[in-house]
């Protein structure tokens, strides 16, 4: 993403002129724009005719400031959309041909900037405007996860997990001795489309880590095929950084199995480098502890705002949804409480969404932490609290 420009305005508001450049930058305009922010943009409109009964229409290139209604983000379709009713002229926008009150729809291009008018900047946003500016951090680990017969290409960040591609093939199954040339060759077929497409999609370069990981010995076998096809074709760039690759073990060879991967200990310090890992490490961690019950993992906004009040949080875990709230109130009440733990000393991680762990945060409500000491009854509510009170007094 590129940052264009930046000014304040208002009391907590900021003016960003922005150009999105990649699929990336979708995920953070979607965590960053909300209903009631506003955005100017250039659009083709088409105007009637100045004449009663003139069929044809004018169309211009020119200037509109909506406040959003509503987006719809596909993914998929790296397609990002906002619908919104034109605001009424002011400093900033004054176009005679169009008044307030009229609907657009606006789609993020690639090829053009616009201008976002947030009235609620918070530092969750100033964040991730900031690391999607960051060339550092837009691309961060490639892995191919496989086992017989089949292979997927994946791209990981912290936004998202995505296919890039899926590699099949139907291998014979052993009878004979003779069968075995057939396998091998087979095999080295499979693994040549693996690499090929693993060329096609990873920038060796940028990337900071590449994961081949399988049941078995298909992983090893694989990075073993992919130093001989780029020695014999001579992709000096790319053998370059073939210390970038990790061999891994897991269990199936399943899109899911790059979550394992990440949570495991064993790999702890090659992913370390990662942003993306450092969700899976952390919510493991968190796991760990409620796994083992020793009151130092509580999640829910009662007991997380219990613990803040106390100064107990050493780790916040929140999901994006929560910060990027339709509900104003509501965002600043994550925002305040995000605030508050990083000023005791606390550290904070933004899980995203449209993650394997964040999905699961979204399932413990989005909210939960990791104790500096144990505390037994923050689930208690005060009237529990003080009828347990009140029986030892009787008794």
């Amino acid at each position: 993403m590129r940052l264009l420009g930046q000014s304040d305005f208002d009391s907590n508001g900021k003016k960003l002129t922005l150009q999105a450049q990649e699929k990336e930058d979708l995920f953070a305009l979607y965590n960053i724009i909300n209903v009631d922010d506003e955005l100017l943009f250039r659009k083709q409109v088409s105007h009637k005719g100045e004449k009663k009964g003139e069929g044809e229409r004018k169309v211009q290139i020119q200037d509109v400031k909506i406040r959003v209604v509503s987006s719809e983000f596909e993914p998929w379709n790296e397609s990002l959309r906002y619908k919104g009713i034109t605001v009424e002229p002011d400093e900033t926008w004054n176009n005679p041909d169009i008044s307030g009150g009229m609907f657009f729809a606006f789609e993020i291009n690639f090829k053009y900037s616009f201008t976002l008018f947030k009235y609620d900047y918070t530092p969750f946003c100033k964040k991730t405007i900031e690391d999607s500016c960051n060339i550092e951090l837009r691309s961060d680990i490639g892995a191919v996860v496989l086992q017989e017969g089949i292979a997927h290409v994946c791209s990981v960040t912290p936004y998202q997990t995505s296919l890039k591609s899926k590699i099949t093939t139907s291998l014979p199954k052993k009878k004979r001795g003779i069968d075995a040339l057939k396998i091998d060759t087979k095999l080295d077929k499979f693994y040549v489309q693996i690499i090929e497409n693993m060329i096609r999609h990873f920038d060796f370069q940028k990337l900071k880590l590449i994961i081949l990981c399988s049941p078995g010995f298909f992983a090893q076998k694989l990075y073993d095929q992919f130093i001989i096809y780029c020695t014999d074709k001579k992709l000096t760039d790319i053998l370059k950084n073939k210390n970038k690759i990790m061999v891994a073990h897991c269990s199936t060879g399943y899109i899911q199995s790059i979550e394992e991967v990440m949570k495991n200990p064993t790999y702890k310090q090659l992913l370390s480098s990662t942003k993306t890992s450092n969700e899976a490490l952390v919510f493991d961690d968190f796991m760990d502890h409620l796994n083992k019950d020793d009151f130092k993992a509580w999640y829910g906004l009662k007991e997380i705002q219990k613990a803040n009040d106390i100064d107990a949080i050493d780790t916040l875990m929140i999901s994006d949804s929560l910060l990027r709230s339709d509900y104003v109130e509501e965002r600043q009440l994550y925002t305040e409480l995000t605030k508050a733990v990083e000023r005791t000393g606390g550290n904070v991680t933004v899980f995203s969404s449209m993650n394997q762990t964040g999905e699961e945060l979204n399932r413990l409500t989005g909210i939960a932490c990791i104790l500096k000491y144990p505390i037994y009854d923050l689930d208690e509510s005060e009237n529990e609290s003080s009828d347990n009170s009140s029986d030892e007094e009787s008794d």
